[in-house]
Formats: C-alpha cells, structure tokens, sequence
C-alpha cells in the first residue's frame, strides 16, 4: 500500500503525528440494504464492534455480517483508497474471510508511519438501498477526527501532541438509502501509542494434556507459557477463546493454568480442542495456541438390561439342551470396561445353565411340574473393568403341565421388529393358538396390562398385534408384551375358562430422522508454518442419535482445497503439504458431515485455520547502496 497523503489541515498534523511516534487507524465501508423485487430488507452489521488495529505478526480479521439469505447475505471485502492516497499496495485482505495483513516489510523509520485506506464489506443489494451513509455518533469530543459520510473513511483533524497511550471510542452509525440503521452500531477503538506493539510467543505451538472423565471440578489439567519478546515486560493474560462453548474447562488469567470445570464424560465428548490466547501490553497485542485434551475412559457405567426382568413360558415336555432365552446387556464403556460377561448366581438349581459370553439360557434339567411349577432365575452381567461394575436381571420361567388343557401357541417367544415412525394402527404380528380341548373351539386374545403393552393393542378373535401410539426408537428401542389366549366358559358361575400365554418381544428398528449434529458451528483451528505435510490441525466432531448405518457418519471438505484434506471417518484436519504464512496466513473451509442413512441427512459448519509465524526469512537490506548506513529489517 502507498503512504498515505493527506491535504489541507491533515497535512499540516504530520510534524504532530511524527511526536507522537505513530498513529494506525483503519476505516471501513459497509454496503448493506435491500435488493430489488420487493423482497425483505435486512441490514448488515460488522460481528465485531471493536478494532484494535495496530501491526502485529498475524493478520487482524475485519468481519460483517448480514442477516440475508442467498445473494443477498453473501459478503465479499475489498481494500479502497483513503483521502488523498492510492489504493494501497502493502496489505491485503482475503475477500471471503476478512483477513487483513501485509504484503511486504514495513519499516516505520524510513517508510511511511501511517496508512489510511477504506475496508468494504458489500452484500448483494442493489441501487438506492446499498448506498450508505456514516456519521459520529459519540467519542469525537474534542473532534480529534472526522468521517466521511459517503466512503465510510476516518480521517485525523487535530493535532495529538501529547495524548500518547490513549485511546479514542468512536461510536459510528451506518444507514442505508431505504432508511434503515445497522444495528448496533460500530464501535471504533483509535490507540494513540508510543512504540510498535509486540505480541507474546507461545512456548509451544500446540500442547495435548490427557484427563480421565472422574477428574475432580477444579483439578489442574496443565498450563500453557507465553514469553514477552525481548526488551518487553508487560504482564501477560491467558484466556480460553474458543473450543469450550459449554465450558468444561477454565484458564487463571495471571498463570496459564487450565482446570476442569464441569463433569467429563469420555462416552459424550472425548477430546476438546481449546484456542488459548496471549495478551500483553496497552494497546493489547494477541497470539494464540491450540491445546488438544484427551478425556480417558473410566469404568463408569454398569452393564444395563433392557428390562430389569422378563418372564417365559416353557412346556413340561421341553428337550434338555434347548436355548429358551437369550439375555442382552450393554455397556457404554469403552475395551475391557465395556466387555460384559453373565453368571447365573441362583435360581437354576441344576436345570438351567447361563452362556458366560453370549447370554444363551439353556435348559439342562429335566423340567417336571410336580416337583417345580416355576422357577425365578437370578442372572448378574458384570463388565471387566477395575473395579467390575454390574447389574441384575430376574427371569421367572413358568412350567406348563402336560394335562393342562388350556390353549397353547405355536411358539413360546415370538419376536419381531417395527419399524419406528410406523402409523398407529399398523398391523405388525399375528399370533397364533391351538385350544386341545375339543369342546373349547373359541379363542380370545388380550394383552397382560402393564406399562410396555400401552403402546400397543390386539385384536380380540384374530390375535393381530397393532400400533397403538407413536414409537421412538430413540426414546426406547425394546417391548416385551404377554399375550394370554383364553377359551371356556366366561369364568363367572360357568366353566372355568383355560388361558395360555406367550410372550411378544418387539424390537423397535431405525429410520434416519435425526440429522448428524456437529459439536460446534465454527472450528478454530491454529497450525504453524513449514509443518511436515499430513500434520494434524484439530478434528470436527459430530453425532447422529440414529443407529446402524443411519448413525455411520462420513465427512469431507465441501470446496476443493490444495491445502488440506479431512479423514471421511475420523473428521481429522490435516495438511496436504507443508504452509508458508507469509503466502498465505489463513483459510477458512467449509466441512459437511454426511449419515449413511437413505436419503442421507447432513450438517454444514466452518473451519477457520490460522498458520503461525516462525523465523524463517533472514534479514533483508532495503537499499543497496555503497558507502551509505543501511537499515535491516
């Protein structure tokens, strides 16, 4: 960018502007309104209302945005002249991002000190409604500067001898040719300062800390370290800047110290990646740091049953050696602490034995309903963490006498799978008796009253099984109903009427109606420059509440980018080759996570990646001239 010129009563504040050492303002131009076609007018507005533009190592992000959709909310920057000079050769600014930063060595001393140049945010309106106008609305007294009402750009209109090291607030308001204000309006932080203004260093580039989930609220995690450069002694604050929306963890401002904040949980979120900043000095001046933390299983969860008990119905004349149930238990756990195993610890007596790893209740034993008319089976599942955690279930097995003459089904345990979101009234299963008695031709069918046959009916003579009420696998994904068919007489001063029983178990089968959920909208990435290529810069996360393939989540970069690919199964961002900052400082992609469901359902978010700065250029001469005092730079 050309130095700046300026004309009239702001040239003769240059010998002023030179006491004060240097003064950088930047200004900016919002073309915001309303497109044609009568459509809805919304405003723009800059998502950040406070710029401290002073020069730094990394590049300062100038962002607006705009409430419209489509075109129309679209932003795109550019750089434009300021009053009296030309559009500027020595900073750019990244027209999608708003990235600002220098194109070339800047040297105060010989160079210019001061630039002054307009930033343009235009949304996609046109005509009368994207021509806006500013004006000061608070700040200006005495009126130290002044603003161009039409190009947005603010220029200096008073000497600032003798106000080194204080900052001027200007509260700028911004409207369009249809009327409307952007709302709120900008606040624009001028500082006044002695010296260039250097941010602290970062000890490390990144630092990776692993926690278990029971680490206690308020434990310390580890610390980060920033150092003043040299010649610089200002104290250093430490914040988190983003990562930690719902705030697990918490950073000492004066130490660096990270500590827990809130419950961990491997199973919900087991790695957070946190952007650290740095600040020093006044006006402040910011560096950044990525810290990835690694939350480590605990065996924290018992193995759990789908029901705490069942109950089957098993014929006297039953084989030994027959499976009559087969027991599930899950674990949320991860490895050894997920691994579950069961035991029959009382109840068998000798007749049944229990599968240790697979859950299969085998009947061994003779069954005689003599001697047993029932038997109520004890069955723990226990996981193989340190220390083993685990759960009971009871199953209670009836024993049906041979002489009972009351109706029998074609199957002891039916079961079946729905499909979730199915219409109540849906038709899902017959079930079928046979009445031994000759004389008892008629059946009637019913349901045991109990909470799990709420949702569900059965048609009284044809034994259809319905949907009675919407079924969400993801509220529950397990029913288990006991049918009972009777026939006789109606039990109430006639023959006594002969039931048999069966029992229904429903497994309630996936739709893809959740949508994967990304754990943020917007990543913050950090890398530094000259890494090797393939080198990790952080990882998107997401979840699906569905299951199977409906849940299986694939991700890639919407748009073709040479610099970065993303693992479709992992989501982790890594370099293709090695990055130059002084080419390119930042980048920002756009990332969508995929289920495998059909139709498939996907999420959208932003990845925003910083390359830091390392001292890899050698000092270079500005001017080569024989027998004269060179400046380096």
């Amino acid at each position: 960018m050309a130095g700046s010129k300026h004309n009239g009563q702001s040239a003769s504040l240059w010998p002023a502007l030179r006491a004060v050492q240097w003064l950088w303002a930047v200004e900016w131009r919002a073309a915001v309104g309303c497109g044609g076609g009568g459509g809805s007018i919304c405003s723009g507005w800059w998502s950040q209302w406070c710029y401290l533009a002073h020069i730094v190592p990394s590049p300062i992000q100038v962002t607006a945005t705009d409430a419209d959709s489509g075109l129309f909310g679209s932003l795109s920057y550019s750089l434009g002249s300021g009053i009296g000079s030309v559009v500027p050769t020595q900073f750019s600014i990244d027209k999608h991002t708003g990235h600002l930063c220098t194109t070339q060595p800047l040297d105060r001393d010989e160079g210019t000190s001061a630039y002054d140049f307009t930033i343009t945010a235009v949304d996609g309106d046109e005509g009368m409604h994207g021509k806006v106008t500013y004006r000061i609305v608070l700040g200006n007294s005495p009126p130290l500067f002044s603003l161009n009402k039409d190009t947005g750009v603010i220029s200096l209109s008073w000497s600032l001898s003798g106000k080194a090291n204080t900052l001027v607030q200007l509260v700028i308001s911004a409207e369009d040719g249809g009327g409307l204000q952007a709302q709120p309006n900008a606040r624009v932080n001028i500082s006044v300062v002695e010296g260039t203004v250097s941010p602290p260093v970062f000890e490390q580039a990144q630092y990776f800390f692993t926690v278990p989930e029971d680490m206690l609220q308020g434990a310390s995690v580890g610390a980060v370290r920033a150092q003043n450069p040299p010649g610089h002694t200002d104290d250093i604050f430490y914040s988190i800047s983003s990562g930690d929306p719902h705030g697990y963890f918490s950073i000492d401002s004066d130490t660096g110290q990270l500590r827990t904040s809130l419950p961990l949980d491997h199973e919900s979120q087991a790695v957070l990646i946190l952007d650290v900043q740095a600040r020093s000095g006044s006006p402040p001046a910011y560096s950044n740091t990525r810290v990835k933390i690694s939350v480590s299983d605990v065996n924290d969860n018992a193995p759990t049953f789908p029901s705490p008990s069942d109950s089957i119905l098993l014929p006297e004349a039953t084989e030994p050696g027959t499976t009559v149930y087969t027991l599930q238990a899950e674990d949320r756990d991860n490895g050894a602490n997920g691994q579950v195993n069961f035991e029959l610890v009382s109840g068998g007596d000798g007749t049944f034995s229990v599968e240790r790893s697979s859950g299969a209740v085998r009947l061994v034993g003779v069954l005689q309903y003599e001697a047993s008319a029932a038997y109520r089976l004890s069955i723990v599942a226990r996981d193989s963490g340190v220390p083993q955690l685990s759960s009971t279930f009871t199953l209670l097995v009836h024993v049906q006498a041979e002489h009972d003459n009351g109706p029998i089904f074609d199957t002891l345990t039916y079961r079946v799978e729905v499909r979730e979101g199915v219409p109540v009234s849906t038709r899902f299963l017959q079930v079928r008796a046979l009445a031994r008695d000759a004389e008892a031709v008629t059946l009637t069918y019913h349901l045991r009253a109990d909470g799990d046959a709420a949702s569900f009916g059965i048609m009284s003579e044809s034994g259809w099984l319905y949907v009675k009420s919407a079924l969400d696998r993801e509220t529950r994904d397990l029913y288990v109903l006991t049918v009972l068919a009777s026939a006789g007489g109606s039990g109430s001063g006639g023959e006594a009427r002969k039931t048999g029983t069966s029992t229904v178990r429903i497994s309630i089968t996936d739709e893809n109606d959740n949508s994967p959920r990304l754990s943020e909208e917007r990543y913050f990435f950090t890398v530094p420059e000259n890494q090797a290529p393939g080198s990790s810069v952080g990882r998107v996360m997401a979840s699906d509440r569905d299951a199977g393939q409906n849940s299986r989540l694939t991700y890639r970069l919407l748009q073709h980018d040479s610099s970065f690919l993303i693992h479709t199964q992992t989501g982790e961002l890594s370099t293709k080759h090695s990055l130059d900052r002084e080419l390119q400082s930042s980048y920002q992609l756009l990332v969508i996570v995929q289920d495998g469901g059909a139709p498939p359902r996907s999420a959208t978010g932003t990845i925003y990646v910083t390359v830091l700065d390392e001292n890899d250029n050698a000092p270079v001469f500005l001017h080569i001239t024989g027998g004269q005092e060179l400046p380096v730079q």
